[in-house]
């Protein structure tokens, strides 16, 4: 069960241990929600950059609580550029809330966009959900554009220039299949996506 606040969470509870016989109440603690900062210098250590989101954006953090204090760097991204890169946080739902409605935060030298991160895992090599190419049990790379057994780089319909097809849409059966397997409006990931974010605490 979900609910919008600790209220009405511990009123359901009192409710379900009073009336419900026979019933195990256990409350489940829900993951932290994920951000993602764009384009930071590579060159900052982990907690080089924990400790400037801290010292750098007190207007934001100012009036935080010690146990929503809650920031952990996840893992990177590569960005285009190789000086830059990627950077996931696991935060606490208070500065996921903070964070994403100021969308920037100084670090060091740079003002650099913050984001909300979707907590799904789409593997690079099948470019199925739920598991990363590491788990991957297919023996072949799929193409993103066409869905085929070659990457993209080397499809003949993508150098053609030709209309992507989604090869999770065709697996799926669903007939609004034109768009690429990485496309955040796929409706096969918008369903996996909600299933992802349904074990984090938001609020």
């Amino acid at each position: 069960m979900g609910f919008e606040d600790r209220k009405e969470l511990e009123r359901v509870k009192e409710r379900l241990k009073k009336d419900g016989k026979n019933l195990n109440v256990q409350e489940v603690k829900n993951k932290d929600p994920l951000v993602i900062i764009k384009d930071l210098l590579n060159c900052h250590s982990n907690e080089e950059i924990l400790g400037a989101i801290r010292a750098q954006n007190k207007n934001l953090l100012g009036q935080i609580p010690k146990e929503a204090d809650r920031m952990d760097v996840r893992y990177r991204r590569k960005a285009r550029n190789p000086l830059m890169t990627h950077v996931i946080l696991q935060v606490s739902p208070q500065l996921w809330r903070i964070f994403t409605e100021a969308g920037a935060l100084h670090v060091d030298i740079q003002r650099v966009k913050v984001e909300d991160h979707s907590p799904l895992v789409q593997c690079s090599k099948c470019l199925g959900y739920g598991h990363g190419r590491r788990f991957c049990r297919d023996s072949l790379d799929a193409c993103s554009h066409c869905g085929g057994p070659h990457l993209r780089a080397e499809c003949p319909e993508w150098m053609a220039a030709a209309a992507p097809t989604c090869c999770n849409c065709q697996k799926a059966k669903i007939a609004d299949s034109g768009h690429n397997a990485f496309s955040q409006d796929c409706p096969v990931r918008k369903r996996w996506d909600a299933l992802a974010r349904s074990a984090i605490a938001y609020c």
